[in-house]
């Protein structure tokens, strides 16, 4: 065989070896990467963060997501439970006020003429000023209307509203005009000692002269 074709038969065969080689050290190098994941070695360092780090995103959010959950519940139902005793507290009469409808201790009544007290207490029958809604006593008294039968009996004596909002067993007719103030025109009560007072309670009687007459 001359030089020429002794040389190209060498270029032959080591092509042919080099085709073989690549596939081969392709097989091998991934084998090796398998081994080594299953090993317990991991991946190679960027895909390991890449993969902490999506880990850690998840998780936070999860961890975010719940919590805001949960603070939204107890927000809530803190809401609901505030809502609940306001509205207990609107249903309901205070203890302040039930106190502040009796008589107090020591009670002296503004001492006036009886007949320019009357007047006066005419005149606050109608009075829209008293009230914190609107109202006047004659809007719901006017000609002896919504006056109940006991309103008859000489006072202190029962009355409904008086026992079942303020826990009174009687009540006087003082009592009963800040009861009123408090209950239907959401109004504070009357000074105790004030001419206001004075007048509406002596009105109130001939209010109560009138209707037991009817």
């Amino acid at each position: 065989m001359d030089t020429e074709s002794h040389r190209k038969e060498l270029l032959r065969k080591l092509s042919r070896n080099l085709m073989v080689s690549v596939p081969v050290m392709t097989v091998v190098a991934m084998a090796g990467m398998s081994a080594v994941s299953e090993n317990g070695l991991g991946l190679i360092p960027s895909a390991e963060a890449a993969q902490g780090e999506a880990e850690g995103e998840a998780k936070g959010e999860a961890e975010g997501e719940a919590k805001g959950e949960a603070e939204g519940e107890a927000e809530g139902e803190g809401e609901a439970e505030g809502e609940g005793e306001a509205e207990g507290e609107a249903e309901g009469t205070s203890e302040a006020m039930k106190e502040a409808v009796r008589r107090p201790a020591g009670y002296e009544p503004y001492d006036g003429d009886a007949e320019s007290l009357a007047k006066k207490g005419e005149a606050l029958f109608s009075d829209t000023s008293l009230s914190a809604n609107g109202l006047s006593c004659a809007m719901c008294h006017t000609g002896g209307n919504l006056y109940k039968d006991t309103f008859a009996n000489e006072y202190p004596h029962f009355v409904a509203m008086g026992k079942s909002d303020f826990g009174m067993d009687k009540v006087h007719l003082d009592e009963m005009v800040q009861i009123c103030m408090v209950a239907p025109m959401a109004a504070e009560p009357l000074d105790w000692d004030s001419e206001e007072l004075a007048a509406l309670t002596e009105y109130m009687r001939i209010e109560q002269d009138t209707f037991q007459k009817r």
